[in-house]
C-alpha cells in the first residue's frame, strides 16, 4: 500500500507522544514494505515559533526506508489566534457541553485557521489524494489535520491523541471527526470520550489500534542512576505541570507523611520540568530529565508507577510500568487510563487528594506478593495492547479495508438496465419505514439496477426522494417492492401485478387501540390487516421486518416469510445537535425521553402516569414526548388535558414533530428512554437510543423484546408504576447498573447495521430476478 502519516511537525529526536507515535507508524509500516511517506511542515517542533521554516522543505528519505517530505509554513495572525485561543483557555471546565461549541463561531475560525498554516501541504493533499491508498492523520488539534482531512475525505484516518479539553469541542472538530473514513484510537478510554464528544455518527468507523512500546533494550547501558539509594518508592515519569496534576501528587504525598510520619516509602519524579516540594525534600526526590537508561533502572525498582493526569489519550509511562512487572495508580477522571486499569485489574484508580493519600497508605502496607499479583495483570495486558507487532497487525488490517475498492456491478446482465421500484402508502419525514425505502432504493442502485420510491401521501421535507404513485410507474417496473403498514388504494394494483415482486410487512397496529379515538381510522387499520390473506397467495416472496412480523405473514397464508430487519445506521448523525436546545437540556437536570408518532398503542398516557410516580423521586426531572401527532388528534388532546390536570405543565413536554439536529439534541442529552408502548412491529428509536448510549426501560410488548434483546430493562406489570418509576431511577443513578445495560446494549445495536440488511435485501433482489429470467427466458437476462 501507499500510505501518507501527516503531521505538523517531525523528527527522529522530538519527545512529543504524538511526534514520537508518528515515528514509530512510519518507520514499522515500511520495515513491512509498505510505500510509506510523512507530509508534514518546515516548523522544527512544538516549542517553536509556527510561523517560521526551520527547516528546508522537500523530500528526504530516512534510513528506516520511508521518505519525509516537509512543505513550508505561512504568515498566521498571531493576535487573532491568540486572543480566540485565551478565549478557549479562560473558559470553566464545567462550561463544556458535548455538542456545544465553548467560542463563538468567529473565535472558532480563527482558532482554527490561525494555528499552524501550510498552504503548499494543503495543496498537495488535494491534488495527490487519488495516489496514496490511505492519510494517517495525528493529532487532531492542528490545521494541517483538520484541513487536510476535509482535503482527502473518506482515505482519512484520524489518530486524535484525544484529550478532554476545549479544543475537542469546537464544531471544525467535530466535522473532522464525522468526515474522517476510520478513526485511530490508542485506547479503549480515548474512543469513549470520542463518542462522548461526538455521537454515535462514528461508532461504526472507530478502532482501538493502540500504541507499542518498548522496554528493555537499554538495561545493558553504561549508565547509572543507583535507584537502590533511593529505599522503597512510588515513581511519576512525565512532565512536571499542573495539566499532569503533579501538585496533586505532591500534596497527597504530604498527607500521606502526615498519616504515617515514620514511613520509609519516597516519592520520586523523573521528567521534564520542576516541582516545588512544600518542605518534603526528605521525602520527596526530583530527579529532573533522565535518559531512557536511567528510565528503565527506576522503573525496575520502584513500587508502582503513579499517573495522575487526566488529559491522557494513551499512557506510554504506564504501559512500560506493566512491562516491568509493575501495578500503577491513575485517575479515575481520565477515561483513557481509568479504562485499561479496571480491564487489567493492574493497581488503583483515585480522584481527589484524599483518594491518593489513602492510596499511598494501600501501598505503604501492600505485601511483595500483593503488589507482585496487580504488576503481573497488568504486564500480561500490555502484552496485548501495547506489543508493536500486534499494534501494527492492527493498522494494517484497518488501512486495507480503506484502501478504495471497485464498485460491485450487477451480477445479472440484461439487454436493456432494469428497474427495481418501490411502492408504499406514505413517505414521511423520520419515519423508519421511508427511511428503510430509501436504505433500500439506495442499495438496489449501487447493485447496477435502476430504482425510484412512489408513494400515496408524500410528505414535502422527504419530497426529493420519491415519486407520486402511478400505474405507469407500476408497470414500468421489471420488478417491484411493496411496503404493507396500512390499508391503501395501492393494495389492489399491487396484487394484479404481474411481474416479480416482493412484499416488506411492517405491522399493522390493531384497530382496537383507535376505537375510543378515531374510528375511521380504525376502520383502515382493520382494512390492512384483512388485506394480508388476498395478498398472500400472490407474493412467492415475503418479509416481516422482525420475526414477529413474519410470523404473523406465516398465520396469513404467506409461504415461508423471511425476516429483513430495519437498518439503523448511526452514520446519519454525522453533524452537531441543534445548540441552543443543547445548552437548555445540558442544566443538570433529568432528561426522560420517548421517541415515536403520537399514538393509542403508544401508551404515552402511561408514561405520564409512570413519569409522575418518578417526579416524588426527582422533583427537578422532566419527560419530553417526543413525535408528531395528527392534526385535531383526540388522544393528543387527551394527553394534553391529562399533563394539565395532573399538574405536569413544567415537567412534561410534548414537542410534536422535530428536526434531525433536534432529534439529535434529545437523545445526546437524555438519561433514559422509557417506553410504556403495548405495540409495535420493530420500534426503531429503541435502537437510536442504543446508538446514543441512552439506557432503554420498556414495556414487554408485541416486537420489543425481538428488538431490544438482552440489552435492556423490561418489566410485564403495569399495575404498579411506582415500582417502575424506581426501577427508572436506578439505571439513572446506579453508574455500576447503568454501565452493564449499556455495554448490552452496544452488542445489540449491530446487529441492525446495513451490511446484515444489505445481504438479505441482495438475496432478493436476485431471486426476483431469477424469477424474472424464467419468465423471459435465457436471451434477456444473463445471470452471472
Amino acid at each position: 500500500m501507499k500510505l501518507a502519516v501527516v503531521i505538523p511537525w517531525f523528527g527522529r529526536d522530538l519527545k512529543g507522544g504524538a511526534e514520537q507515535q508518528a515515528w514509530q507508524i512510519a518507520s514499522r509500516l515500511a520495515a513491512r514494505k509498505h510505500d510509506v511517506e510523512v507530509l508534514t511542515t518546515c516548523c522544527r517542533s512544538f516549542q517553536d515559533d509556527w510561523a517560521t521554516n526551520h527547516l528546508p522543505p522537500g523530500e528526504v528519505k530516512e534510513p528506516e526506508g520511508f521518505r519525509t517530505r516537509r512543505f513550508p509554513v505561512d504568515e498566521r495572525d498571531r493576535a487573532s489566534f491568540d486572543a480566540a485561543c485565551s478565549n478557549l483557555l479562560n473558559l470553566p471546565r464545567e462550561i463544556l457541553k458535548p455538542g456545544v461549541s465553548p467560542v463563538s463561531p468567529d473565535d472558532a475560525q480563527k482558532f482554527v485557521d490561525e494555528l499552524v498554516k501550510s498552504s503548499a501541504l494543503q495543496q498537495f493533499l488535494v491534488s495527490q489524494r487519488e495516489h496514496f491508498d490511505a492519510f494517517i492523520f495525528l493529532p487532531y488539534l492542528y490545521g494541517p489535520i483538520i484541513h487536510g482531512i476535509m482535503a482527502v475525505g473518506d482515505r482519512a484516518c484520524l489518530q486524535p491523541c484525544l484529550h478532554d479539553e476545549a479544543y475537542a469541542y469546537l464544531p471544525q472538530v467535530a466535522d473532522a471527526f464525522y468526515r474522517a473514513g476510520k478513526l485511530f484510537f490508542n485506547s479503549e478510554g480515548e474512543a469513549e470520550l470520542a463518542l462522548r464528544l461526538f455521537g454515535p455518527a462514528i461508532a461504526t468507523k472507530s478502532v482501538v489500534i493502540g500504541e507499542g512500546v518498548e522496554t528493555g533494550s537499554l538495561l545493558r547501558s553504561n549508565e547509572h542512576l543507583e535507584p537502590a539509594a533511593l529505599g522503597r518508592f512510588v515513581l511519576y515519569l512525565g512532565r512536571k505541570e499542573a495539566g499532569k496534576n503533579t501538585d496533586l501528587l505532591i500534596r497527597a504525598f504530604s498527607q500521606f507523611r502526615r498519616v504515617r510520619p515514620n514511613s520509609a516509602l519516597r516519592l520520586v519524579f523523573a521528567g521534564h520540568g520542576s516541582v516545588e516540594l512544600n518542605g518534603c525534600r526528605d521525602c520527596i526526590t526530583d530527579l529532573g530529565l533522565i535518559s531512557d537508561a536511567q528510565k528503565e533502572q527506576l522503573l525496575g525498582r520502584c513500587l508502582a508507577l503513579a499517573q495522575p493526569s487526566v488529559n491522557e489519550s494513551f499512557s506510554r509511562a504506564m504501559m512500560e510500568a506493566w512491562h516491568h512487572g509493575k501495578p500503577v495508580a491513575v485517575n479515575g477522571r481520565c477515561l483513557a487510563t481509568s479504562i485499561e486499569a479496571r480491564r487489567a485489574n493492574g493497581g488503583w484508580i483515585a480522584e481527589n487528594e484524599d483518594d491518593w493519600a489513602a492510596l499511598f497508605v494501600e501501598i505503604d502496607r501492600a505485601t511483595p506478593d500483593e503488589l507482585q499479583r496487580l504488576g503481573g495483570n497488568g504486564k500480561r495486558h500490555a502484552e496485548v495492547v501495547a506489543d508493536w507487532d500486534k499494534v501494527m497487525q492492527r493498522y494494517e488490517h484497518e488501512l486495507i479495508l480503506i484502501t478504495p475498492a471497485t464498485p460491485p456491478g450487477p451480477f445479472i446482465r440484461a439487454k436493456t438496465p432494469l428497474t427495481i421500484n418501490q411502492f408504499l402508502p406514505n413517505l414521511s419525514y423520520g419515519d423508519a419505514i421511508s427511511n428503510e425505502a430509501i436504505t433500500i432504493r439506495d442499495h438496489i442502485r449501487t447493485l447496477g439496477f435502476r430504482s425510484d420510491i412512489y408513494a400515496r401521501f408524500i410528505d414535502p421535507k422527504v419530497a426529493h426522494e420519491c415519486h407520486p404513485f402511478s400505474m405507469d410507474a407500476l408497470q414500468a417496473s421489471d420488478a417491484a417492492i411493496y411496503h404493507h403498514s396500512i390499508g391503501t388504494e395501492i393494495t389492489p394494483h399491487v396484487v394484479r401485478f404481474s411481474r416479480p415482486k416482493c412484499l416488506i410487512y411492517h405491522n399493522i397496529t390493531p384497530a382496537e387501540f383507535f376505537d375510543d379515538f378515531r374510528p375511521p381510522f380504525a376502520d383502515i387499520l382493520r382494512k390492512g390487516r384483512e388485506d394480508l390473506p388476498v395478498l398472500a397467495p400472490n407474493f412467492l416472496l415475503s418479509y416481516g421486518d422482525s420475526a414477529y412480523n413474519a410470523q404473523e405473514l406465516a398465520q396469513s397464508g404467506f409461504h415461508k416469510p423471511k425476516v429483513l430487519p430495519i437498518c439503523i445506521n448511526p452514520e446519519k448523525w454525522a453533524f452537531l445537535p441543534e445548540p441552543e436546545l443543547m445548552r437548555r437540556l445540558s442544566d443538570g437536570r433529568t432528561n426522560i425521553i420517548f421517541v415515536g408518532r403520537i399514538a393509542p398503542n403508544k401508551k404515552q398516557d402511561d408514561l405520564i402516569t409512570g413519569f409522575a410516580h418518578y417526579l416524588a423521586l426527582d422533583p427537578t426531572a422532566r419527560l419530553f414526548i417526543i413525535g408528531a401527532a395528527e392534526r385535531d388528534d383526540p388522544y393528543a388532546a387527551y394527553l394534553f388535558e391529562m399533563i394539565t390536570r395532573r399538574g405536569l405543565t413544567d415537567a412534561v413536554h410534548v414537542t410534536g414533530s422535530v428536526s434531525e439536529g433536534q432529534l439529535a439534541a434529545y437523545y445526546r442529552t437524555a438519561h433514559l428512554f422509557w417506553c410504556m408502548s403495548e405495540h409495535e412491529g420493530f420500534c426503531a428509536p429503541l435502537i437510536e437510543a442504543m446508538w446514543f448510549d441512552v439506557p432503554v426501560l420498556a414495556f414487554r410488548s408485541s416486537a420489543v423484546p425481538e428488538t431490544l434483546g438482552k440489552a435492556a430493562l423490561m418489566f410485564t406489570d403495569k399495575t404498579d408504576l411506582a415500582a417502575v418509576a424506581a426501577v427508572a431511577r436506578s439505571l439513572i443513578t446506579e453508574p455500576k447498573m447503568r454501565e452493564t445495560l449499556i455495554r448490552s446494549q452496544r452488542r445489540q445495536r449491530i446487529t441492525f447495521l446495513s451490511t446484515h440488511l444489505e445481504r438479505i435485501l441482495t438475496e432478493a433482489v436476485e431471486q426476483m430476478l431469477l424469477e424474472k429470467g424464467k419468465s423471459l427466458g435465457s436471451p434477456d437476462l444473463q445471470i452471472l
